[in-house]
């Protein structure tokens, strides 16, 4: 991969990019009767046909009724697929347990902080490694919660079934200024390249930038922000306060980004409103832009019903989807009354990952 292009890239046409729901791909998260559904999904290629699923909040069965009524919420789930067709593919669902057996988050919480999600890479250099907001509480403030920094999770034997896993994870200096890794992150010669997001007001993205080989070992204290074309890459010590260039004005608070082939392009895939929210998608010849306009790709009905509370729409390139050009993308569909998880439509049609598909180009050959 290159981080520069020589030309912006060519993308399909406006009506090709009408996503439709992939509503049979649904079934790849209803394969286990403990596992209740979730909001955030992050997904990574591991090789051989074997996938990486991270999840956030998770509804995780307590007793044989299996159901959600009889159920706990951890902060994060994983779950390793195996196969790239979502119509056909296995998973299996991982979590943490307590001393007493109840369930517990995959990735521990910290004392009043706990993990959510973010981007995932499996290194050339061994381990897959996993960034993680650190989140805390804040009771009537907001939505509840705030961002209280980052953290990363290594994964020393990825090709081991998750039970076999025994993370390490290393949490990371605060930063001195509002941009926090990593939503979504890039391999680019020696460097792993994350999507940084601002927490206060809209979410604008930032891009910072590790040595693979300096994650491997854990090692998050020398990364390099973009600063602009006029400075390039910059040491953290040497941003100050105003912080790095922002080369994406609103990248949702979760989004993905990856290289497309079919487009040769950067494709960045996020939810656009708050609560009644639409999918959209941009695309950029480089990383560090210039980044298009969104294209807004889809509706999803939730946001057009009672008390709709979308968000958190990720691309998962290596899916296959029932045509060759189409990109999979999944959204989180959720609602401000927490009871409405329980009702009978709740419990079918609120808090999974739900599955579109859109055409974004042609096969590569």
């Amino acid at each position: 991969m290159v981080l520069l292009l020589a030309n912006y890239p060519l993308i399909a046409s406006a009506q090709t990019l009408t996503a439709h729901a992939f509503e049979g791909a649904e079934v790849l998260f209803r394969q286990n009767p403990e596992w209740l559904g979730t909001d955030g999904a992050n997904s990574t290629p591991l090789g051989n046909g074997r996938i990486f699923w991270s999840f956030e909040d998770t509804f995780i069965a307590t007793s044989e009724k299996h159901s959600r009524e009889h159920s706990t919420m951890v902060r994060n789930s994983v779950a390793i697929q195996v196969g790239n067709d979502p119509l056909t593919a296995k998973m299996s669902f991982r979590w943490g347990q307590d001393a007493d057996g109840s369930p517990a988050s995959f990735f521990p919480d910290d004392g009043e902080t706990w993990y959510w999600t973010g981007g995932a890479i499996l290194l050339d250099e061994g381990p897959l490694i996993s960034f993680l907001y650190r989140i805390k509480t804040t009771p009537g403030v907001g939505l509840g919660f705030a961002n209280s920094g980052y953290a990363l999770a290594i994964i020393k034997n990825p090709d081991q079934p998750p039970s076999s896993w025994k993370p390490v994870i290393i949490n990371a200096k605060q930063s001195a200024f509002d941009a926090v890794p990593a939503t979504a992150v890039v391999r680019d010669g020696k460097h792993i390249i994350g999507l940084a997001l601002k927490q206060e007001g809209t979410h604008a993205g930032a891009l910072v930038r590790y040595l693979a080989a300096s994650l491997a070992l854990g090692d998050l204290d020398n990364p390099q922000w973009w600063a602009g074309p006029n400075l390039g890459w910059v040491e953290e010590q040497d941003i100050g306060s105003a912080g790095p260039a922002f080369v994406i004005d609103d990248a949702g608070a979760e989004s993905s980004l990856h290289w497309d082939q079919r487009t040769q392009s950067f494709i960045h895939i996020a939810t656009y409103g708050f609560g009644a929210a639409t999918i959209g998608m941009r695309t950029a010849p480089a990383l560090t832009g210039p980044w298009s306009d969104p294209v807004m790709i889809y509706r999803p009905p939730e946001s057009d019903g009672p008390r709709p509370f979308v968000y958190g729409a990720i691309a998962h390139p290596e899916l296959e989807g029932p045509d060759p050009g189409d990109l999979i993308v999944t959204y989180a569909t959720n609602s401000f009354e927490f009871e409405d998880m329980f009702t009978e439509h709740g419990r079918k049609n609120l808090y999974w990952p739900r599955v579109i598909a859109f055409r974004v180009g042609k096969q590569p050959k």
